[in-house]
């Protein structure tokens, strides 16, 4: 609980400050989307709690960058389906077998869902930048086990996803880099056990490698260079 307490007052204090340096205008908005259009991707995994025990989730997105301050995106997320830490939500389901006995399968917590994004840079210098990355999805999340070589699904809910955050990068040079993200999951569905369950902070530490400018530094006549 301390931990959470600890994450959530650092996200707090890092939207007062962000409110300090004032909200992107309407023209900034509009100056970006002017700005000729760029690729990204990424590929991340946030640090969440369900029941004060930490939980991996796993996050591809893609999209459009414009003049490098506004991105907007689409993505994928789910939990991290490997890490031993997941094995605490793991659920003991019974049901009757074929020899009319009762018999348990282990159900494994499950959460997906997709997302449109959207991250706004309010600063950026040769080393530094700080953004806001906002994303809202729409999944499911629900009890996986086997049964009979099948896999059975229980208490299958779709979901609301809205995950605020604050983000800061700090590039060594121009291809390496490291940062962090602060942010919360506010999750909304008919079971109010599981948005308790998902309702979390979250925060990563990231090693960035600029793989766009790593391209157009090894192919800087190249087309596909100009898009990136």
């Amino acid at each position: 609980m301390r931990r959470l307490i600890v994450i959530f007052c650092v996200f707090s204090f890092c939207l007062l400050q962000l409110k300090a340096i004032g909200q992107p205008t309407l023209d900034t908005i509009q100056w970006c989307l002017k700005q000729k259009p760029h690729v990204f991707g990424k590929l991340d995994t946030r640090n969440s709690f369900i029941y004060n025990s930490r939980i991996k989730i796993f996050g591809l997105k893609v999209g459009l960058s414009y003049g490098k301050r506004l991105y907007i995106g689409i993505g994928y997320n789910q939990i991290y389906p490997y890490a031993k830490a997941t094995k605490n939500f793991d659920k003991q389901i019974y049901y009757t077998n074929d020899a009319n006995a009762v018999d348990s399968a282990v159900g494994k917590l499950q959460l997906f869902y997709f997302s449109a994004q959207l991250e706004y840079v309010y600063y950026r210098n040769k080393h530094w930048q700080l953004s806001i990355p906002l994303q809202i999805g729409v999944g499911q999340t629900y009890y996986k086990y086997e049964l009979a070589e099948k896999k059975r699904y229980i208490e299958k809910f779709t979901c609301l996803i809205y995950e605020p955050a604050v983000s800061v990068e700090y590039r060594f040079v121009k291809w390496i880099g490291v940062g962090a993200d602060v942010g919360f999951r506010f999750m909304f569905t008919q079971s109010k056990e599981l948005n308790q369950k998902f309702n979390s902070p979250t925060y990563a530490f990231k090693f960035l490698i600029y793989y766009d400018e790593i391209f157009k530094s090894l192919f800087p006549k190249s087309k596909w260079s100009a898009k990136l």
